[in-house]
């Protein structure tokens, strides 16, 4: 490669006088992440290796999916007249199937947003249906959104809730909705049609990232074992990584170059809970179908915490892996770019909103203070009150008017604090989606999808091409857990 090679053109630059990276291209730790004990590290392809265009992939699924329904289930072609609105529905919500509702849960599994069908509900109509308490979302009726490849399913079925509440689609109720609507997503993507127009058309829907065969290349050449484990047949695996990494390296012509071994149709997450056989796959050396965690470990040398694996489902991906084979755990997180790039334009905001809350916080202890003065002033005059001559009296009423207003000054500049807090934090968090707000948190709580990110992930990051940046042989080290009272400043 030369210096004007493209490949190298587009590795992210450190920023000028600093041995720093900017955010969008670091490796996240939540547990202290030793590289150097790391054999095999391995990957999911799907939003893992292969990034996908969106939102235009999500409007083809949602369309593709809607005359399905209308074709095969029935439905009326009003269906086909509702468009994919890309901004409706973010990763980690939760649909509920029996009532028509979308959810956002923080991390104690309690509802603190929700749509019906595609219309907000308010605090009141969300308290009364949920109140606070906690949901089993492995319950019936209920579907995770976890991975990106469900957005459009849970914007479809909000959609066809607003049209049985209408009137333009007929069903029993909101779960025969849910039911049909996961029956056509899945359809969708197994029929083949989806994986046909992709390849059709891979220019468009998979872009490339050059930085992604350079982090592959760093990681072989510094003696890990890498290996693909996907849910995705040979043939679309096959023409989508091609397109992705073929003729990128004169060392590596081939995208089967950069894996040790290759295994498709995996099953996942029965792939870490059974045992089937693997079978090898004809002409393809090192490629397989099947199989489980345990022959691949055998495959490769190396088990346990010896083994890394990234992808972007935290079920199928990340908890299975690590709970069922003690996989040390990579997350992609492809939205996390924009996540950062939205910090870090409302940094000022931020920055604001803390001392803003803090200011508010500061004035509610000290009208606390002031209002537990006044009863105990009070409490005196009623005691003491007998007793005392009337300048003493005078002088204890005057002490509590004066507390009593400076208790009512603080309470109403408390109460304009919190109304500034309030909107502020309106403004920032609707930067992020105006329905739902931020992916990682809601106001001063963290999400369920963050929750389960920080269970079950070692680290993660936005892209793997990230990886290039990242010694094989160092330790990627997770911040220092502290208790509040431990934390300085």
């Amino acid at each position: 490669m030369n210096a004007s090679d493209p490949a190298l053109l587009a590795s992210p630059p450190l920023v000028e006088g600093e041995d720093r990276l900017p955010p969008a291209h670091k490796v996240y730790a939540l547990r202290t992440l030793p590289m150097g004990t790391i054999r095999a590290i391995g990957f999911d392809m799907d939003h893992t290796l292969a990034r996908y265009r969106s939102p235009e992939i999500d409007d083809l699924a949602f369309k593709k999916a809607a005359r399905l329904l209308v074709r095969e289930r029935g439905y009326s072609p009003w269906l086909l007249e509702t468009t994919y609105d890309p901004d409706f529905a973010v990763r980690g919500l939760v649909l509920d199937g029996l009532r028509g509702n979308l959810l956002k849960l923080n991390r104690e599994r309690q509802a603190v947003r929700a749509c019906h069908g595609t219309r907000p509900m308010d605090r009141t109509e969300l308290e009364a249906t949920y109140g606070r308490r906690r949901l089993a979302t492995a319950a019936k009726g209920f579907r995770c959104i976890d991975t990106l490849f469900e957005i459009p399913e849970s914007h479809l079925y909000a959609r066809m809730v607003d049209g049985l509440d209408c009137g333009a689609l007929k069903a029993d109720n909101y779960l025969q909705l849910f039911g049909d609507v996961r029956w056509a997503v899945d359809t969708v993507h197994r029929n083949g049609e989806m994986k046909a127009e992709i390849l059709q058309h891979r220019d468009f829907f998979i872009p490339k990232d050059p930085q992604l065969s350079l982090a592959l290349d760093r990681l072989k050449r510094e003696g890990k074992k890498l290996f693909l484990l996907t849910n995705s047949d040979w043939a679309f695996t096959d023409g989508v990584l091609s397109h992705l990494l073929n003729g990128l390296d004169e060392a590596r012509p081939r995208w089967t170059d950069y894996f040790d071994l290759v295994v498709v149709s995996s099953q996942k997450p029965a792939f870490f809970l059974e045992a089937p056989e693997a079978h090898p796959l004809a002409g393809h050396p090192h490629c397989y179908t099947g199989g489980h965690a345990t022959w691949l470990e055998t495959m490769l040398g190396a088990s346990g915490e010896q083994v890394l694996y990234v992808g972007d489902h935290i079920y199928g991906d990340v908890l299975r892996s690590k709970k069922n084979a003690s996989w040390r755990t990579l997350m992609l997180v492809p939205e996390l770019e924009r996540e950062l790039r939205i910090l870090e334009a409302r940094a000022n905001d931020l920055r604001g909103l803390q001392a803003l809350e803090t200011a508010r916080r500061r004035t509610q202890r000290r009208a606390s203070v002031l209002l537990d003065q006044w009863k105990r002033n009070r409490a005196h005059s009623h005691v003491l009150g007998p007793r005392m001559g009337p300048e003493a009296a005078q002088a204890l009423d005057h002490e509590a008017a004066h507390l009593a207003a400076s208790t009512e000054a603080l309470e109403v500049r408390a109460a304009a604090q919190a109304q500034e807090l309030e909107t502020t934090l309106a403004r920032v968090e609707a930067a992020f989606n105006p329905l739902w707000g931020p992916m990682f948190r809601d106001r001063d709580e963290q999400t369920r999808f963050a929750d389960q990110v920080q269970q079950f992930a070692c680290a993660y990051t936005g892209r793997v091409g990230n990886l290039y940046m990242v010694d094989s042989l160092s330790t990627i080290y997770a911040p220092v857990p502290a208790l509040p009272h431990e934390r300085l400043g």
